[in-house]
């Protein structure tokens, strides 16, 4: 079995973090929040006990969200910064970093900008993101007509209105009638 549920207590046997790994994760210390560390320097050690083995992740991660609500429900004070799970999961931010945020992005006007190849206009984000990368630019209209069976190209054009003018010329000009002879009419 790969994935495992562990915890992190203090050296006097009280948990502090409960976490889902696989291979050596629940001994290792790096990628670990802040809160994480000062719990250990406070406690002046951590010890390390892998508490239940899973086949799947997704059993790993339901049981790390089970045993965080326990603990939880038992009044004991996590580190986890989540609720366990993949993702941010009952993540919750504190009402100080809330208010920052909500201060920082207040009157906040995301750039604008216009594509030179169509002149799409969008947001800067969006439009580096998803449009820039596919933009082929205006497509020019392509007039073209047939006459006695053989198609003739007659050039491109900038919009569709000009475009069915000289098509409409064209045909005029062979007597011909959106492609109809007039003598057959």
């Amino acid at each position: 079995m790969k994935h495992y549920t562990y915890c992190h207590s203090a050296p006097n046997g009280k948990v502090f973090y409960i976490g889902k790994g696989v291979d050596n994760r629940a001994y290792s210390f790096g990628d670990r929040s802040v809160n994480w560390k000062q719990a250990v320097i406070y406690h002046k050690g951590l010890s390390i006990e892998k508490l239940a083995y899973w086949e799947t992740e997704e059993e790993a991660f339901e049981h790390e969200k089970f045993l965080i609500w326990c603990f939880q429900d038992m009044q004991n004070t996590l580190v986890n910064l989540t609720g366990g799970g993949k993702g941010p999961y009952k993540i919750q931010h504190s009402e100080d970093a809330n208010r920052k945020r909500s201060e920082k992005n207040k009157g906040y006007v995301h750039k604008k900008i216009t594509c030179t190849k169509c002149g799409k206009h969008g947001g800067e984000t969006s439009m580096r993101r998803w449009h820039f990368e596919k933009c082929v630019g205006i497509r020019p209209f392509k007039a073209r007509v047939t006459i006695d069976g053989k198609r003739i190209y007659l050039g491109k054009f900038s919009t569709k209105e000009e475009a069915d003018a000289v098509i409409s010329m064209a045909y005029k000009q062979k007597g011909l009638n959106n492609g109809i002879r007039n003598d057959k009419c």
